[in-house]
């Protein structure tokens, strides 16, 4: 064997690398031939299912250290986080706020905003037509209600019909049985 590789000008490494790259390729590539008989190359299952693979192993790895260093690090960033209002020259204005009392803080404003029906608040509206129905939880409160009884409304009103119509469809079958016992019909045969 070593001979015929001597010949080709090929040593046994250069052999069993090409071997190796034709394994690979046929492992990675799969043949598929159109209807005119042209023949191209596409992924195999095989690949497919390694990318898919080593995309989970890259993702899961990638999440483990971010959650091992930099959550960590984010989370003492937000809690250290003070938040200081001030005016359009840059002066402080009011206290400082860290970021959990801010968020908490923007909660409650954003709670007892007034709106108009639609929820919209008179910057959000604009126009001078605007007038004020409520707070938004309100609104909010008013609208989840609103479309639970009308869900509500509608199936009870599905049933109903439901029901409206197998009756209807039992008294019209009965009434037509009725008839057609009460009808007597008569054969004359003329000769």
């Amino acid at each position: 064997m070593s001979e015929i590789l001597k010949e080709l000008g090929l040593t046994q490494e250069q052999m069993t690398e090409i071997i190796a790259n034709k394994a690979v390729e046929q492992l990675l590539t799969a043949s598929h031939h159109e209807d005119e008989g042209e023949e191209y190359w596409g992924s195999s299952e095989f690949r497919e299912l390694m990318e898919k693979h080593i995309t989970e192993t890259i993702d899961a790895k990638v999440t483990a250290i971010a959650e091992k260093h930099v959550l960590p690090g984010v989370e003492k960033m937000i809690g250290n986080l003070t938040l200081q209002e001030t005016n359009k020259w840059g002066e402080k204005r009011g206290e400082s706020l860290t970021f959990i009392e801010y968020l908490i803080q923007r909660a409650e404003v954003y709670m007892k905003e007034e709106v108009d029906y639609k929820g919209r608040t008179k910057s959000q509206r604009g126009g001078c037509q605007w007038s004020s129905e409520g707070t938004r939880v309100a609104h909010m409160v008013h609208e989840h209600l609103r479309r639970s009884i009308e869900s509500a409304m509608k199936e009870a009103l599905s049933n109903a019909n439901s029901t409206i119509v197998g009756g209807l469809e039992k008294a019209v079958k009965m009434k037509l049985d009725e008839i057609a016992k009460s009808l007597k019909v008569h054969v004359n045969m003329k000769q």
